[in-house]
Parts: structure tokens; sequence; C-alpha cells
């Protein structure tokens, strides 16, 4: 797995093509360690998830390494929910199966190339996705049933993006520089309002609104003490990008 910062953006690349990137759990614990990273950095106000090669994104677990006991105590299925306070973009091309769909779940935003193909095939193998209550939050129970029950289906980025879980698909090829572009967008709106914007998002799927609107409101109180309040109405005034400090 490879790990690189571009300006503002923490990319964070599959880096297995010949094995369609498929993960261990190794794999899945570098994978938190980078998610921790960008948390932790002030400097970073987002995060890419990609892969090496055209043909995968993430074709799920290594079956050899599941074999060989290679998933002793990983982080898993944890990646399927939100992987960090900050925003993370999933720039998806070729297969995104089974658990390829699981890590992408724990994104917020997904790219995906025109040709990428979308599977949960565990049911064909009686094999477990325990990661699937991720799923079915982020989408309709009749699409997220779609993909659960039909594990031979196949289905193409459109189709996806039809459901609502892709955000925009691209040219083939283009996935990974339309999420860092995006990325670099989020980058310059105000950090705090991001993450406070995403955890109340992420939140009320489960809270009552009464707390969802309980925390919206302090949230509130916050943001319009802050300084960067006061640096966005004088950027917007003086018609200039808005320098935001999160103070």
């Amino acid at each position: 797995m490879l790990v690189e910062q571009i300006q503002t953006v923490l990319v964070v690349t599959l880096d297995d093509p010949d094995r369609l990137n498929t993960y261990d759990g190794a794999t899945l614990k570098a994978l938190r360690a980078a998610w921790n990273q960008l948390d932790q950095n002030p400097e970073l106000r987002a995060g890419v998830l990609t892969a090496s090669g055209t043909r995968a994104f993430c074709a799920g677990a290594n079956v050899q390494a599941v074999a060989a006991g290679g998933f002793n105590d990983p982080p898993y299925p944890e990646l399927a929910e939100s992987v960090s306070v900050k925003p993370v973009l999933a720039a998806i091309e070729g297969f995104c199966l089974g658990g390829g769909m699981m890590i992408a779940c724990g994104c917020d935003l997904r790219v995906a190339g025109e040709s990428a193909v979308f599977g949960l095939p565990e049911s064909q193998w009686n094999l477990p996705a325990q990661w699937l209550g991720a799923l079915a939050r982020q989408l309709l129970p009749a699409h997220a049933l779609e993909l659960a029950l039909l594990g031979d289906a196949r289905l193409p980025a459109q189709r996806l993006y039809e459901m609502g879980w892709i955000t925009a698909v691209v040219d083939d090829g283009m996935a990974r520089a339309t999420s860092i572009e995006m990325a670099q967008r989020i980058g310059q709106m105000a950090p705090r309002a991001v993450r406070y914007f995403k955890e109340l998002v992420t939140s009320s799927s489960w809270t009552a609104p009464s707390e969802s609107l309980a925390r919206g409101m302090e949230q509130a109180v916050e943001l319009m003490g802050m300084s960067d309040t006061a640096e966005g109405a004088r950027a917007l005034r003086e018609g200039r990008p808005s320098q935001f400090r999160d103070e």
C-alpha cells in the first residue's frame, strides 16, 4: 500500500494489481493507520482511496491469505464505517467486489470509471458480509438487497450511480484525478464546518431527530464564534478566496 500527500490531500493507494488489489489483514491495518494519519495531521483536509492499475479497485479479501489464517485480529469490518472525521473519497476503476465495496463504504464520496463493475459475491460461497449494515444505511433497502441477494450479479457503475451510491461516473482512467480534484475543492472549505457537517449527516442515520438537532445547535454556536466565520464574511465582502485556519 502506498501513502502520499498531495497538497492538503492524503492519497492512499492499494498496490497489488496482479492480485486485483485484494487485501489481507496487514493491509487492512495499514489502511486504518493511514486514516488515523489523516485525522492527526492538521495540514491534511481530505483523503482519497485509490488503487494501482485499471483492472480492479479491490476484488475483496485475498483468498490465499484467508486460507492461511492471515486475518487474525484485523480492523474488520470497522472499515466499512466512516473511516475518518475528515472527508474521504474513493476512486474506483475496474472491479469493486465484496470487500472492495466494504472499504468503499467507509468513504464519503465515490467516483467511478464508466467501466467499473460492482457486486457482492459472498452468498455464492457462503461467506459472511458482517459490514452490510453500513451499506444498508447508504442505500435504500431494496437497492442494498439487490446487491446482497443476487450474488452472481455484476452491476455497472451507472447502476450504482442510479442507486445514489456513486457520486460521479467519469471516463475510464479519470477516477483518481477527479477524486483528488474534488478533495482539493473540499480542502478550500472551512475545515471545521466540513468535519461537523460530515459528523451530523453520518450520525443522523441512527440518532433521534431531537438528538441530531441538538448536536447541530451545538455545532452552530461553536462555528459562529470562530475567527474562520469572520474570515469567511470578510472574504465574501472583498471578493476573494477565504483563508481558513480552523480557528
